[in-house]
């Protein structure tokens, strides 16, 4: 509970700091709380690490969670203190990684658990695709070539989070295996695995010369 109240203060510090009646989006907001942890020095974050390398942290279903809301909270005593309230608009997120997946050609991704995040990150293909169709935007086609998913929801209860690599090939999300495509689905819990990796990947990267490490 402490750990919540905590989330609160800083999440209010940073609002404090942002013009009231700002529109806002979850990757938009999360950098400048990740700023504010690396502006006071607030030791190891994720969210920290992710501003120094300039990596955009979405939440697609922002309102589902602690800091939806402590949002909606401080939206709130806005209202009651005769203020404007924040706006927030998670179009602005679609937008933006749509804006990143332009940009490459060759696409893989890497996904941990199900459910909406999982989805939401896949569906810029097909969101792509449907733009240049019904808008005749000329937008560039584009699919993820590589796949590695952790996940250790079956396929069989036909919930989202069990949805196979071949079924989001139909959805035109992944190059389909004959076309090149390559992908990989581990049926574990992410405790397990993930860990595992990590290590993997730490000596793979030790073992390697010192010039190449860094490129």
């Amino acid at each position: 509970e402490k750990n919540r109240d905590s989330t609160e203060a800083i999440l209010s510090a940073v609002l404090a700091k942002i013009e009231p009646g700002t529109t806002l989006c979850s990757h938009s907001l999360l950098t400048k709380v990740g700023e504010m942890l690396d502006e006071h020095d607030a030791g190891r974050a994720i969210l920290r690490s992710a501003v120094r390398m300039k990596v955009p942290v979405y939440v697609p279903a922002f309102t589902d969670s602690e800091l939806g809301l402590d949002f909606a909270i401080h939206n709130r005593r806005l209202r009651m203190a005769g203020q404007r309230p924040f706006a927030f608009d998670p179009f602005l997120d679609l937008e933006d990684f749509a804006a990143r997946v332009r940009e490459h050609e060759t696409l893989g991704i890497f996904t941990i658990g199900g459910g909406v995040p999982r989805n939401w990150a896949q569906q810029v293909a097909p969101f792509l695709e449907i733009t240049a169709n019904r808008l005749g935007t000329g937008e560039p086609i584009r699919r993820y070539r590589y796949a590695v998913r952790i996940c250790p929801e079956p396929e069989h209860w036909g919930g989202l989070s069990g949805c196979s690599y071949s079924e989001g090939v139909s959805w035109g999300k992944f190059v389909p295996e004959s076309d090149g495509g390559r992908h990989v689905e581990v049926h574990s819990d992410a405790t397990i695995a993930w860990p595992i990796i990590v290590r993997a990947v730490i000596e793979r990267l030790e073992a390697r010369p010192m010039g190449a490490r860094r490129a």
